[in-house]
């Protein structure tokens, strides 16, 4: 896997959670797509086969079917599918949580306008309890929206205990992007209506696509908001308009699919696909554990340390009490060592391609 990212070979590359670098066979791919539209007619079919057998791909890594599977730009697109496209009423009320990624905020603060209510648990520790949550809602609470993994402090959540613990008709939205690729998310088995992310952290793939999961009741509720050609059933009649929507989740993708982004993403998820999603995860939360173990004894802050096992995923968030970030920052990126500066602290995000190496080479670069 590793002799795959040629960045590698340069840089201690440890910043998932941001923006992944591509692999070789995702370039290749989407470079394969650019050239047959260059040098040969367009073969909508041909692409349309590749388009589907993503599509596959994608469910077998959530593991779900594909008909529940439809294509995005990134997930503030999946989120504001489901913000635009349910009915909704003066004095609803959404639940999330407070310090989300803005994706995750905006299109749910945005529907004041609809008279909708938005509340935020706030946890006083970085973590969240979904009984804290379940405890926000009332009976017009239609949707709970959250992240399976923090994007700041990296706590992950326990989405089964929040579906447990949440009134029957409630709607869970899930953002996955700090999960898909690095966490298993095994969607036959968790309960969640709607699940988005983007491609390019943990999934390896390219900037600008990504997936969104429709479950059946939220397919049941949640309307296009906008309907072309690919998302009625008669998609290749162009005379004859019949607004019969498909009757899968790719009623969502409205026309003109960005089949570079689409392949490119594929690509990534069968890299993923081929290593496991057991060993993915078990080796991005190994070389996390490496850091959340000897940051500490070097004299820096964890912004998040697990009470349980369940609570880690491959972020790692930390400063020093008396050392500028910003300057720990440019350090080391001065000594090829990539990790992210937010705001007061600093977020290291190893994948599984990553190694014990480039562990070594953050903590030594790291000033005691």
């Amino acid at each position: 896997m590793r002799a795959l990212f040629p960045i590698a070979q340069r840089y201690a590359y440890l910043d998932h959670a941001a923006i992944a670098p591509l692999a070789i066979p995702v370039r290749s791919t989407m470079e394969v797509f650019l050239a047959r539209q260059m040098e040969e007619p367009f073969e909508l079919a041909h692409w349309e086969r590749l388009r589907t057998q993503v599509r596959i791909r994608v469910g077998e890594l959530l593991s779900t079917g594909a008909e529940s599977i439809t294509f995005i730009k990134n997930t503030t697109t999946g989120l504001g599918m489901v913000a635009a496209g349910l009915d909704w009423e003066n004095g609803d009320n959404v639940v999330g949580v407070d310090r989300e990624f803005p994706a995750n905020v905006y299109p749910w603060m945005a529907l004041r306008r609809k008279g909708v209510e938005l509340r935020l648990h706030r946890s006083s520790d970085g973590r969240i309890e979904p009984r804290a949550i379940a405890r926000l809602c009332d009976q017009r609470t239609r949707v709970v929206a959250v992240s399976a993994v923090q994007f700041w402090n990296g706590f992950r959540l326990d989405v089964d205990a929040l579906r447990a613990a949440l009134p029957t008709d409630t709607l869970l939205v899930v953002d996955a992007i700090q999960a898909a690729g690095a966490m298993r998310l095994d969607l036959a088995q968790s309960p969640v209506d709607f699940l988005c992310a983007g491609a390019q952290k943990w999934l390896l793939g390219p900037i600008g696509v990504g997936f969104a999961y429709v479950g059946p009741r939220m397919l049941e509720r949640l309307h296009p908001v906008v309907i072309g050609t690919d998302s009625v059933v008669r998609d290749d009649e162009y005379f004859d308009y019949d607004l019969t929507l498909k009757p899968d989740a790719r009623r969502y993708e409205e026309a003109a699919p960005n089949y570079p982004g689409i392949l490119g993403m594929g690509a990534a998820v069968n890299l993923l696909l081929r290593a496991g999603s057991a060993a993915v995860e078990q080796e991005v939360l190994r070389l996390a554990d490496r850091l959340r173990d000897e940051l500490p004894p070097r004299g820096y802050e964890l912004l998040l340390k697990p009470a349980r096992p369940a609570e880690r995923s491959g972020i790692v968030s930390f400063r020093h009490p008396r050392m500028v970030p910003a300057e720990l920052h440019g350090r080391l990126r001065e000594a090829g060592i990539i990790i992210s500066l937010r705001g007061d602290f600093l977020r290291a995000s190893p994948h599984s391609y990553n190694s014990d190496t480039d562990i070594d080479r953050l903590l030594e670069a790291l000033p005691q």
